[in-house]
């Protein structure tokens, strides 16, 4: 047993290690050097309570940086330590079944093993077996660490506020660095799209990950909390803030101002089943009315890049934007592989190096590649309907909006001061992801996984202890 001062100790030099290491790699270019005091570290942090390493790599996942192994990649520190837990929770299946029974129980834990389970099957299938199951594995470590580790500490409620805030102070790094390098650039919008690398891809997930953050950390402020948390939580939203607006990220600020309407519906209790029903009326009318709709935004030619405004009037501009544009082309090239194999699809992971041949000239954009190196299918939602068929897509759906129905039921029938405020904040949080994942689709990465899989497995941990309690 380790004393709890060499505990701090160790946890103190881990941190000063972890941010030491990331910033020599990335001064000298060479990310080779991150891997020894990760190694040291996974080894150390053994020592210490599963509770802290999984605080330290919700600390670390922001800021961690891609080390490319041959064709492959690797994300250190945090990725190296989920693949241990994972080997731990294996282990501990087996020796300890009983620890991990309540939450296998659980409906959303049963949903969201149909769906891994239904990933396996696509990627036996798959047009690209290495690829999906490369997808598979990196799915298996995210899940295993944010859902199943994540439902079992995340029953102390107070692991769910050091997680946050954990991860929080982690982003509060990338925004301090994205903003420095900003700055060095003028503020120019163009520049927005890359200055968080090498840390965070580009400025799309940057934002949905502030945006994340910022809707729990707000929600945070208002509830009752010791006055130290409240202003971490307050410091964190501040830089989460920041990042949002200079990300210049317009999906990040729709998906902002869709859980302040949200909110207002959560207030006047609206129940989940009228939610559903009347967003299917909408997808109703839509459909009807899908020529009149096109028609008019046909004519929207507002451009992004001048103010917030315009960018937010640019959305549906399918004319001369760019962005959109390819976002369509995207879109046409998905909708005809899912045409050709409608059921198993052409297996995860597999999108950006299929959809090339599906593109037409004239839907080509300035942007378009045929190299399959630029992304994926810029949509949480149709990207499973492409690469696992549509189970995979339904299997998705029910698992984000079970999550829903989940929180609102705790938030609107639980007497527990806490369990209301930690299922407003997780919703509203969620409800960011849910909105901007119409728009692009970021679950196979860490930063955006970790913190999507974490909060579910806080929905499952929720559920149980009101259950307790009942």
């Amino acid at each position: 047993m380790v004393a709890n001062a060499d505990v701090k100790k160790l946890y103190g030099i881990s941190i000063l290690g972890l941010l030491l290491s990331v910033f020599i790699a990335y001064f000298f270019s060479s990310y080779f050097i991150i891997i020894l005091p990760t190694t040291f570290l996974i080894a150390g942090l053994f020592l210490l309570s599963i509770e802290s390493i999984f605080l330290i790599v919700a600390f670390s996942t922001p800021f961690s940086i891609k080390y490319l192994i041959g064709t492959s990649g690797i994300n250190l520190p945090d990725e190296p330590l989920m693949i241990a837990l994972m080997l731990l929770f294996i282990v501990k299946l087996i020796e300890k079944p009983e620890l991990f029974k309540p939450i296998l129980k659980q409906p959303l834990t049963f949903i969201l093993l149909l769906n891994l389970i239904w990933i396996l099957i696509t990627s036996i299938s798959s047009s690209l077996p290495i690829i999906s199951f490369k997808f598979l594995l990196a799915r298996l470590w995210t899940v295993t660490f944010g859902y199943f580790w994540g439902a079992l500490l995340f029953q102390n409620p107070k692991n769910i506020k050091k997680f946050m805030l954990a991860f929080g102070l982690g982003l509060c790094i990338v925004v301090v660095y994205s903003t420095y390098h900003h700055y060095g650039f003028g503020f120019s919008q163009k520049k927005a799209m890359l200055v968080m690398k090498p840390l965070m891809d580009d400025h799309t997930i940057y934002s949905a990950v502030c945006s994340m953050v910022l809707a729990f950390s707000v929600t945070m402020i208002f509830f009752k909390n010791r006055f130290r948390d409240k202003f971490l939580f307050f410091s964190i939203s501040l830089f989460c803030l920041i990042g949002v607006f200079l990300s210049y990220s317009r999906a990040a600020v729709l998906s902002l101002v869709f859980v302040l309407v949200f909110l207002v519906l959560l207030k006047l209790k609206i129940r989940f089943r009228t939610l559903v029903g009347s967003f299917a009326i909408l997808m109703i009318i839509g459909f009807i009315f899908n020529n009149e709709i096109y028609q008019r935004i046909r004519l929207n030619n507002s451009a992004s890049g001048k103010n917030l405004v315009g960018d937010i009037k640019s959305i549906s501009n399918i004319n001369n934007d760019a962005s959109n544009v390819e976002r369509l082309n995207r879109w046409e090239s998905g909708y005809r592989m899912f045409k050709e194999k409608p059921l198993l699809g052409f297996g995860p992971g597999t999108y950006q190096f299929q959809y090339s041949g599906y593109q037409k000239s004239h839907q080509m954009t300035s942007i378009s590649t045929t190299h399959g190196d630029m992304g994926n299918a810029h949509s949480e939602y149709f990207t499973p309907l492409i690469e696992s068929g549509i189970i995979g897509f339904l299997l998705l759906i029910l698992l984000f909006g079970f999550s829903i129905a989940v929180l609102m039921r705790l938030y609107y029938h639980s007497k527990n001061e806490n369990i209301k405020m930690y299922s407003l904040a997780i919703l509203l949080s969620l409800l960011t992801y849910y909105f901007h994942g119409l728009m692009n689709d970021f679950l196979d990465q860490d930063k955006a996984a970790v913190l999507v899989w974490a909060m579910l497995g806080m929905v499952t941990s929720l559920s149980l202890r009101q259950s307790s309690i009942n």
